[in-house]
């Protein structure tokens, strides 16, 4: 599990670095006060650097914590919660285009918190709510990102919010 970890970090390490490069050129007119081309890749690759420099850090601090060793096929709680997120996101992605941003991300967001362990049902509600309204916000009005609308009906609901 060890050599993995590090040899998986360094690999995201490397192409993140790579693609970081790719954005240098990047090219388009920055309006003052507005993001240009090249500022939302720079900052998810320098956050991607980032934690693959820390995962590799912590592999190496859990390998000198190892005392047993466990078998990655063994399916433990975590290792379950791990696969019911990744489902929870492929899904969240599918359903994206088809009822959109405001509709679903809500519901994606309680449900992860479920998952990650919260039980309080008004404050699941409210903070998905509340990051839902505030990602709005920021995405559609200070950056002028659209966000995916849904088709049919979710368009119409969509309409109502942005």
């Amino acid at each position: 599990m060890f050599k993995g970890e590090i040899i998986t970090s360094t690999i995201i390490f490397i192409g993140s670095l790579i693609l970081y490069w790719e954005t240098l050129k990047f090219e388009g007119h920055e309006v003052y006060a507005k993001l240009g081309p090249s500022y939302w890749p720079k900052f998810l690759l320098i956050l991607l650097m980032g934690l693959s420099v820390g995962v590799a850090i912590d592999a190496f601090r859990e390998r000198k914590k190892s005392v047993g060793k466990e078998s990655f096929l063994k399916l433990n709680k975590g290792r379950l919660k791990f696969f019911i997120a990744i489902g929870f996101i492929a899904l969240y992605f599918i359903l994206l285009q088809i009822l959109g941003f405001v509709l679903l991300t809500p519901f994606f967001l309680i449900a992860f918190m479920y998952l990650l362990g919260e039980r309080k049902k008004i404050w699941m509600i409210s903070i998905s709510f509340g990051i839902t309204f505030l990602i709005i916000y920021v995405f559609t009005k200070a950056m002028y990102v659209p966000l995916p609308r849904g088709i049919g009906i979710f368009l119409d609901f969509s309409h109502l919010f942005y």
